[in-house]
């Protein structure tokens, strides 16, 4: 006899990543619980496992519009929801969060689509959509996310052969590390409580080395900002920064370099532009 079918999620790995991910989901939590009250309605932009809806519930959310674009994932997660008894509370909209409507006002909007420079998800866009059905004082979970460059070293050999291209530094691996040889220097700053029409990116920045070394990188990192004002960097699974390969060079403090830096939010990494030179004395 066949088995049943077990329900799943369609992106089983980069979903279960994020949900096992304690430092990333627990930052959300904790912001959750300080921002969700009793007797919210809520939106969940994206909800993939549906662990933030079913949060700002046990938040007290007397409603979350749960959306997700996969069909695939919309049996899974009725299941969920039915398997924790939420599903009398937690609506689910299967459709794209960019374009949707809402069936009412929401007094609070959740939600994670962040990548590395909100270059490659799509936060902004869901966002700027989902805020024409904000009520009066609406809550914005993702209040703010900074981008930020800086020059470092970065390990691009493994066993044995090199890898100079863009590549990422996941926190918890201490081999993919980086070295900063200089301060970090903000390139964009993204308030989620407003539309946000510009999406294009186009910097040129002075790095100024503060250390003797060799630099082989610029390193594009992020932090978020909660409505509560707690903070979260690069995790396992939530905007891990990315390395941008440079030829290597010896430097010494004082040595600045001019990093000239293009690509439209949302736009994907093939729309990142980016040159960076050592800046001669005059």
């Amino acid at each position: 006899m066949e088995k049943e079918k077990k329900q799943y999620w369609s992106m089983t790995e980069g979903v279960f990543n994020c949900l096992v991910d304690k430092k990333r989901t627990g930052a959300f939590k904790k912001a959750i619980l300080n921002t969700v009250r009793e007797g919210d309605v809520v939106v969940d932009m994206g909800t993939g496992s549906g662990v933030l809806a079913m949060l700002a519930v046990r938040a007290g959310a007397k409603k979350v519009y749960a959306v997700e674009l996969d069909k695939n994932n919309v049996d899974t997660l009725e299941a969920t929801f039915r398997a924790n008894g939420m599903n009398e509370k937690i609506v689910i909209i299967q459709g794209d969060v960019t374009k949707i409507d809402l069936p009412e006002k929401v007094d609070v909007i959740i939600g994670e689509m962040v990548s590395t420079g909100l270059i490659e998800e799509l936060q902004v866009l869901a966002t700027n959509n989902i805020l024409r059905f904000a009520k009066n004082n609406c809550r914005v979970l993702l209040n703010r996310y900074k981008t930020f460059v800086d020059v470092v070293y970065n390990k691009d050999s493994y066993y044995g052969l090199k890898f100079e291209m863009i590549r990422y530094e996941y926190p918890d691996l201490e081999e993919l590390k980086s070295k900063s040889f200089s301060p970090k220097y903000i390139i964009s700053d993204i308030d989620f409580t407003k539309n946000n029409m510009d999406l294009v990116v186009d910097k040129e920045i002075n790095l100024v080395v503060n250390k003797s070394g060799l630099i082989n990188a610029v390193r594009l990192s992020g932090e978020t900002i909660f409505y509560d004002n707690s903070t979260l960097g690069g995790t396992f699974a939530y905007s891990y920064p990315a390395i941008l390969p440079m030829n290597i060079t010896k430097v010494k403090e004082g040595d600045i370099f001019i990093l000239i830096i293009s690509y439209q939010i949302c736009g994907g990494m093939q729309k990142l532009k980016y040159s960076i030179s050592k800046k001669t004395h005059d």
